[in-house]
C-alpha cells in the first residue's frame, strides 16, 4: 500500500519537466547563437567576395587578376590556405545570369571554415561559409581630371582669376592632406560634374561648383602598368650639331639635347612649321615654339627625364593622339602609345608649363605625368584665347595661376578611359 501511494505521489514532477525543458530551450538558444555567428560570417564572406570580384575586374587587362582578388579578400579576413580559405576566380563567369559572358565580367567565389560552439556537442566542429560575386569592368570612366599626389599641401592649386571649365566629368585629388584643393582669391571658377578630394579643401572653395566633396577614397593610377620606352635601348639622335634646334617633318624615334651648362640638361627647341608623327622620346628639356602641328596617325611626346614649356613666342600648337588601345588596355599597343598626347615617366618630376595667353590651338589626347606638376601659366596674358584640350589629364599635382583651361573629356568623346569603371552586377 505504501508503495502504490508513493507511485501516486506527484510531488516533484514540475522540477523535471522544467529541467528537460530548459535543456531544450538551452539546445535552442546555443543553436541560435551558433546561426547569428555564422550568418555574421556570411555577411563578411560576402564583403570579401565583393571585394575580390571588383579587384579581379580591376585588373582584368593587366593580367593581375587572381593576385589583386586574392590580396583583396586577404584585407577582408579571407586569406588562402588559412582556416581553409579559399578564393576562386573566373573570367567569364561559371553560373548566374553572367555565365559565359567575356569582355569584362569576373566571378569570385570566397570560402572559409568557420568554428562553433554549441553545434561541437552534435559534432559539428565548424562551418564552411561561403560567397560569390561578379563584377563588370568595361565602362568609362566618368572622370577626366586626376591629380594623383596623395599627400601634397595644394596638390590642386587654383590661383587668381582662374576659369577651369570641365563640363558632365569629374575632378579626383587623391592628397590626404587637410588642404589637398587650394583656392586662392574669390575671381576664379572651378566648374565639373563632380569635385572629389581625399583630403580636404582650403580658401574660397565656394568658387567651385559643385562644392568639393572631402574625405573620398584615392583613386590608383590608370596607367600604372604602362610600359615606358627606353632609351638605352634606342638609337638615338644627338642634337649638338643643331643647337638642338628641331623643326620641319621630324622622323619619330629618340632625340638627346646638347648638354648644359655645368652639366645641366640642355634644350631640345621644337620650333617653326613643324610635323610630328609617331613616337618620340626626348631627353633634355623640351621647348615648343612656332606652327607645331601632327601627321596622320597622331603622336605621342615623352619627355624622359626633362621639362616641357612653350616659348614665350606666339606659338600654335595642334597635336592629336594615336588612336586609343582596347578599353582598359594599359599602352603600348599597336604601333605606338595609344591616346596619350603628352607623356613623362614616373621618374620625371619636372613641371610641364603651358602658357595659354603665349598660344594657340588643341591637343587632342591624354596628358599623363603622374610625377609631375601640370602649370597652366596665364598671368598677363591673352585669356579669351588659348589651347583647347581633349584630354584627361593625369599629374601629380595641377597648379592654375589665372589660366583659362577648358577640357572637354577624351573618355567621353571617344568612348575609351585607361581608367575603367568597375561595377558589382550579381
Amino acid at each position: 500500500m505504501k508503495f502504490a501511494r508513493k507511485l501516486k505521489d506527484e510531488s516533484g514532477q514540475a522540477t523535471i519537466i522544467t529541467l528537460l525543458c530548459m535543456t531544450c530551450l538551452l539546445g535552442f538558444v546555443g543553436f541560435a547563437a551558433d546561426v547569428g555567428t555564422l550568418l555574421r560570417a556570411k555577411r563578411n564572406m560576402q564583403i570579401a567576395a565583393d571585394s575580390a570580384a571588383i579587384a579581379g575586374a580591376a585588373e582584368l587587362t593587366y593580367g593581375g587578376m587572381t593576385t589583386a582578388a586574392d590580396a583583396a579578400a586577404a584585407q577582408n579576413g579571407v586569406v588562402v590556405g588559412v582556416n581553409g580559405g579559399t578564393v576562386t576566380v573566373n573570367s567569364p563567369p561559371t553560373a548566374g545570369p553572367y555565365a559565359g559572358l567575356k569582355g569584362g565580367y569576373v566571378e569570385a567565389i570566397v570560402s572559409q571554415d568557420q568554428p562553433t560552439f554549441f553545434m561541437k556537442i552534435f559534432h559539428f566542429t565548424s562551418m564552411t561559409v561561403a560567397a560569390r560575386a561578379v563584377a563588370y569592368a568595361g565602362g568609362v570612366s566618368s572622370d577626366c581630371i586626376y591629380v594623383l599626389n596623395q599627400n601634397a599641401s595644394g596638390a590642386m592649386d587654383l590661383q587668381g582669376s582662374f576659369n577651369v571649365d570641365a563640363p558632365n566629368c569629374g575632378v579626383v585629388v587623391d592628397s590626404s592632406n587637410s588642404c589637398a584643393m587650394q583656392f586662392t582669391g574669390g575671381a576664379g571658377t572651378l566648374t565639373a560634374g563632380s569635385v572629389g578630394v581625399a583630403g580636404g579643401d582650403c580658401g574660397q572653395s565656394g568658387d567651385s561648383t559643385p562644392a568639393p566633396v572631402t574625405q573620398v577614397a584615392q583613386v590608383s593610377d590608370p596607367y600604372a602598368g604602362m610600359t615606358w620606352p627606353d632609351p638605352s635601348t634606342m638609337s638615338c639622335t644627338d642634337t649638338t650639331s643643331t643647337g638642338g634646334n628641331l623643326t620641319g617633318a621630324i622622323a619619330p624615334g629618340c632625340y638627346i639635347a646638347p648638354a648644359g651648362a655645368k652639366g645641366a640638361l640642355g634644350t631640345l627647341n621644337i620650333s617653326g612649321t613643324t610635323t610630328l608623327t609617331g613616337t618620340y622620346v626626348f631627353e633634355g628639356n623640351v621647348s615648343l615654339n612656332g606652327n607645331v602641328t601632327t601627321g596622320a596617325g597622331g603622336t605621342t611626346l615623352d619627355i624622359y627625364n626633362g621639362a616641357l614649356t612653350e616659348g614665350t613666342a606666339a606659338t600654335n600648337i595642334n597635336l592629336t593622339a594615336p588612336s586609343p588601345c582596347a578599353l582598359g588596355t594599359a599602352p603600348p599597343c599597336g604601333d605606338g602609345y595609344g591616346a596619350i598626347a603628352i607623356m613623362q615617366p614616373p621618374a620625371n618630376t619636372n613641371t610641364i608649363t603651358l602658357e595659354f595667353g603665349n598660344s594657340t590651338g588643341t591637343i587632342d589626347g591624354i596628358i599623363y605625368a603622374p610625377s609631375a606638376q601640370l602649370f597652366l601659366h596665364d598671368s598677363g596674358g591673352d585669356k579669351s584665347g588659348g589651347i583647347s584640350l581633349i584630354t584627361d589629364l593625369i599629374v601629380g599635382t595641377l597648379y592654375d595661376q589665372t589660366a583659362t583651361l577648358n577640357i572637354t573629356s577624351y573618355s567621353q568623346a571617344t568612348g575609351y578611359s585607361p581608367a575603367i569603371k568597375v561595377a558589382l552586377v550579381e
